[in-house]
């Protein structure tokens, strides 16, 4: 066994796996296999298996860090922590305590808590259910991140919003799409991978609705930086919008729901709607008169949030320390 750290993460994509792999000196494996299919889960989870147990094997790390869900990534890290000795931490998003896909491994997820050197999650609500099954836990909300510029995204001129979704049951895409019907004088581009979309979202939109399909991350963080505020809505409580922690890295105002969590987490140059459409809609013109203030204030936000992550990176090295597992080896500049 090794000294090195890697991040394993079940996902074609995840940012807050990128960042964290980045902010940690941990390399990062991003482990997807065949289409998001209910019928192709169980081949799907075993060639994701079969890959994560060959890199883990290859590489012989020290330290693993795993996204869950699914809690099956999970499972394998902790075979190989156990047959040659190795930590792991668990980053557990919110999915994987809060709604019906994966309640059913709250049991298999505490049992592997209860092993694992701590189990991150993304807020103190979730932090309170880890600590009750006795298991350490930490809570990283947000890491924030320097983002490149991205490619610039086409737009019509109006004033304009992106849309931060993945066609997720919890985002309330009809109230959007109702918004943007009294709002036409705005342009409205919705994010998000149009295989998971109900086809009559799609084609019954007002003429001020661009579906963007899933983008690059080049064209996305233009998307992002070529709008005028940002909207990632979620009916569920106790979720922390990753879409919104990018709008604050990049500088933009925010919409987003109403929960406690969201309205403590982003105090400033964000409004927060009831997820209704005449919610929404206010929000927008609200957005339209305030938008400069807004920004100045998600910049003092962006600044509270950099000296956050400072604080909490040492944390987590201390504990990881703690428990037998040496910093990372500093990389060495270009010569």
């Amino acid at each position: 066994m090794r000294d090195g750290r890697v991040f394993i993460a079940w996902v074609k994509h995840s940012r807050r796996s990128q960042l964290i792999a980045e902010k940690l000196g941990m390399r990062l494996f991003l482990v997807h296999a065949l289409k998001r299919r209910p019928w192709l889960a169980p081949l799907r989870y075993l060639l994701q298996s079969l890959e994560t147990w060959q890199i883990l094997a290859r590489e012989k790390p020290g330290l693993v860090f795993v996204q869950n869900p699914p809690i099956f990534a999970a499972l394998i890290v902790y075979a190989y922590a156990r047959l040659w000795g190795a930590r792991f931490v668990i980053d557990s998003h919110s999915a994987a305590f809060i709604g019906g896909a994966w309640r059913w491994s709250l049991p298999v997820h505490a049992f592997l808590s209860r092993r694992a050197v701590m189990t991150i999650v993304t807020n103190s609500h979730l932090e309170a259910q880890v600590r009750a099954w006795g298991a350490p836990t930490f809570i990283i909300a947000d890491i924030p991140a320097v983002f490149p510029p991205g490619r610039p995204f086409p737009l019509d001129g109006r004033f304009s919003v992106a849309v931060i979704n993945t066609f997720a049951p919890d985002e309330p895409l009809d109230e959007v799409l109702a918004a943007a019907r009294s709002l036409p004088e705005v342009q409205f581009l919705i994010t998000g991978d149009p295989i998971r979309a109900n086809r009559a979202h799609l084609t019954n939109g007002p003429a001020n609705v661009k579906f963007t399909g899933f983008l690059p991350d080049e064209d996305y963080l233009g998307l992002l930086r070529s709008v005028n505020a940002i909207v990632v809505l979620t009916t569920r409580d106790h979720t922390m919008q990753r879409g919104a922690c990018e709008a604050v890295s990049l500088g933009k105002p925010i919409i987003t729901s109403d929960w406690p969590l969201l309205r403590e987490y982003f105090h400033k140059g964000t409004l927060h709607v009831d997820n209704t459409a005449a919610s929404l809609a206010a929000a927008i013109r609200e957005m339209q008169t305030r938008e400069r203030e807004l920004e100045r204030e998600v910049a003092e936000l962006q600044a509270e949030r950099r000296l956050e992550w400072e604080t909490k990176q040492d944390q987590i090295e201390r504990r990881l320390a703690a428990a037998g597992v040496p910093r990372p080896a500093p990389v060495a500049p270009p010569a």
